[in-house]
């Protein structure tokens, strides 16, 4: 509902304990308590109220389901708010539309014969955003991003109905345990939705009226322009914003001053406003990005949001892996802007291809570089060689021009240097370049598993590697630690490696307790007087 009303869960707005069991004690009779709506709902205690409205704990008939039931105040002045209660069918109506896991559920709504107009919803356990960080903020950045990833995807399902939320803010997300996930996010009170395209419906923002709420009101929406989904999405990077710093960008005494800082301030850095936070790079700029003045600037759509929000969360500054989605795909979680690993001696920088094998392949720093010098070693080696022979040639040839013209014979102390030929240089070049050979692998082998009886499982680690003995199993140098399991039998294990004979295990019985006989009593202990049995597992 606009300002001042209450959601079933959003009883924060108006103070009440929504979803807490408790239920607000009225100043005197209520006329609705005890009262059956329409023969379907049955009000039982009231859970908040507002300026135009309150909010009633029900029970729905015939099914017996615990409701909130969302009234209209009959007393509630509409001569200032031409469209309310247009505007309260047209809440009902898209929130009704809405079904994500994300969004509060609608039952039913209408109007009672005098004029009561409700709306029947889900009813939630749990507190707002709002008082979660007045009692606990700031957030970790792992739990921010958490909740507003669950946000985006509520209002993506919004948007591609073609209605934005135009009044995102804690009082309006509220959170809920589900099974055992904390923080589990439902979106409220979609009262001030708006058709983004314009032709599908009439505008029902009546001009000079004030809708939503200062502290998250994006730039364009204050001027009165034209607004779509980059309007929830400015809303939301405010939302962030308080969510890791504890405090919204823009707090003044009064509202006027609050949306002139909007338009015209530029927004505070985070550390600015709280030098204690830790938070990533990639969640900062994130926000940032959220809360642009100009909407071109902004994310166009809560898919690039939430693309933003996977990247960042967890609050990690390289990359890891964040659990599911509920899609059940994982997704890897980095920091924007590209990342190239660079090597380090003994580093592990890739993966072997290999038949799917998953080795890994360590580094020695090099790379690519060092094994375009290693094939070029042998051919420096070999000329250096060739030069050197030349060199030792030509110093003989001059020292016999003047001496004896004996043919000079080779020192016994210093080896003679010979000139390679084109043959030798090559088999050199050849044998240098050839690779070191690699240890020799080890090769499995089959190996004959059989149980008597036959029939068994084979496993190892807990995984099936033979349905049904006899069976042959694939061994090498290592040994595997096997374990064989048939039904009325003991398990057996056993180790095989290769080179071993053929294997054929002997299965025990196992003893199996029956029933005593009749008249026998209830904690009479198995045959054989097992002395571990105990009467209680506690």
């Amino acid at each position: 509902m606009p300002n001042g009303s209450s959601h079933p869960a959003a009883a924060q707005n108006a103070e009440g304990p929504q979803g807490s069991g408790q239920t607000v004690k009225a100043s005197g009779p209520d006329p609705l308590l005890g009262r059956s709506i329409n023969d379907r709902f049955k009000v039982t205690g009231l859970i908040a109220r507002g300026g135009m409205g309150k909010v009633y704990k029900a029970e729905q008939a015939p099914l017996g389901r615990v409701c909130a039931i969302k009234v209209l105040n009959p007393n509630y002045s509409g001569e200032h708010d031409p469209e309310f209660h247009k505007r309260f069918f047209l809440e009902a109506s898209i929130s009704s539309k809405l079904t994500h896991p994300n969004t509060v559920t609608i039952f039913d709504y209408g109007r009672t014969d005098d004029n009561i107009y409700y709306m029947a919803m889900e009813f939630l356990e749990g507190r707002t955003l709002h008082r979660a960080l007045r009692e606990e903020g700031p957030f970790v950045e792992e739990r921010a991003t958490h909740i507003a990833r669950q946000i985006c995807r509520s209002l993506r399902e919004a948007h591609s109905l073609g209605v934005i939320h135009r009044d995102l803010k804690p009082a309006n997300v509220y959170l809920i345990e589900h099974g055992d996930e904390k923080d589990f996010v439902k979106v409220l009170d979609f009262g001030l939705v708006k058709n983004i395209d314009e032709s599908k419906g009439e505008d029902l923002t009546q001009t000079g009226l004030f809708m939503g709420s200062p502290k998250y009101m994006a730039p364009e929406q204050i001027r009165g322009e034209h607004v779509d989904a980059r309007t929830d999405i400015y809303a939301l990077g405010v939302i962030l914003y308080e969510m890791v710093t504890g405090k919204v960008p823009f707090d003044r005494p009064n509202s006027v001053n609050i949306l002139m800082a909007h338009v015209n301030e530029p927004v505070p850095r985070l550390r600015d406003m709280n030098p204690s936070i830790q938070v990533s790079e990639a969640l900062e700029s994130t926000i940032y990005k959220c809360v642009e003045k100009n909407p071109d600037d902004r994310y166009k759509s809560m898919d690039e949001v939430l693309g933003a929000l996977k990247r960042a969360g967890g609050g990690t500054m390289t990359g890891t892996i964040s659990g599911a989605d509920r899609s059940g795909a994982f997704d890897l979680l980095a920091t924007t802007g590209s990342f190239t690993p660079q090597p380090t001696p003994g580093s592990i920088n890739s993966l072997s291809p290999d038949s799917g094998s998953g080795a890994i392949l360590a580094s020695t720093g090099g790379g690519a570089a060092d094994q375009r010098k290693a094939s070029k070693t042998p051919l420096i080696v070999g000329g250096v060689m060739a030069l050197l022979a030349l060199i030792a040639v030509i110093a003989m040839v001059s020292s016999n021009k003047g001496g004896d013209a004996a043919t000079p014979q080779p020192s016994a102390t210093a080896p003679a240097l010979s000139v390679p030929t084109t043959a030798t240089q090559t088999a050199t070049n050849t044998a240098a370049a050839k690779p070191t050979p690699s240890a020799p692998v080890d090769e499995a082998v089959k190996l004959r598993i059989d149980s008597d009886p036959s029939g068994a499982q084979v496993r190892e680690d807990g995984t099936i590697i033979c349905d049904k003995t006899p069976c042959d199993v694939l061994v090498s140098d290592k040994p595997r630690k096997l374990s064989l399991e048939l039904k009325d039998h003991k398990t057996e294990s056993v180790s095989v490696k290769k080179g071993d004979p053929p294997r054929s295990i002997k299965l025990q019985k196992a003893s199996v307790w029956t029933p005593p006989p009749s008249g026998g009593k209830k904690d009479d202990k198995p045959s054989g007087g097992n002395k571990d049995f105990k009467d209680s597992p506690y």
